[in-house]
């Protein structure tokens, strides 16, 4: 609840503020990486996986993301890698905004939150996110 209902601001510790403007306090905008996107990886029935799943730990492993802007399907690619193996794309209809960032300079990374086999297909649900 706020001191001025007509600003919405509260009044401050001036003593508070002498020790953040010093130095002695210091705030960490962000404190754990930024989750950008829930998504699953898309073309891992086309890549012999059997063998590099056994080692992706669901909400340990690091994956890493890659652009490739030279790919003759989309050119918004961005490539899920696992150990420099290739384990498929971000899906095309949830690619553009991560691959534009990623043009911008900005790095992302992803996580595995599930993983399944059905049939041929390695069901791998990641959770992307913008590195700090």
């Amino acid at each position: 609840m706020s001191d001025n209902p007509n600003t919405g601001l509260s009044k401050t510790d001036p003593a508070l503020l002498k020790l953040i403007s010093g130095g002695q306090i210091t705030f960490k905008a962000f404190e754990e990486d930024i989750l950008a996107l829930e998504s699953i990886v898309a073309g891992t029935s086309y890549l012999n996986l059997h063998d590099i799943e056994t080692q992706i730990e669901i909400k340990i492993s690091e994956l890493m993301l890659q652009r490739e802007p030279d790919n003759e399907f989309d050119r918004f690619a961005v490539k899920v890698l696992f150990k420099d193996q290739k384990l498929g794309y971000i899906p095309k209809s949830k690619n553009q905004t991560i691959a534009r960032l990623m043009d911008a300079g900005k790095q992302f990374y992803a996580k595995v939150a599930a993983k399944e086999w059905e049939g041929p297909w390695l069901k791998l649900q990641l959770e992307v996110y913008l590195k700090d």
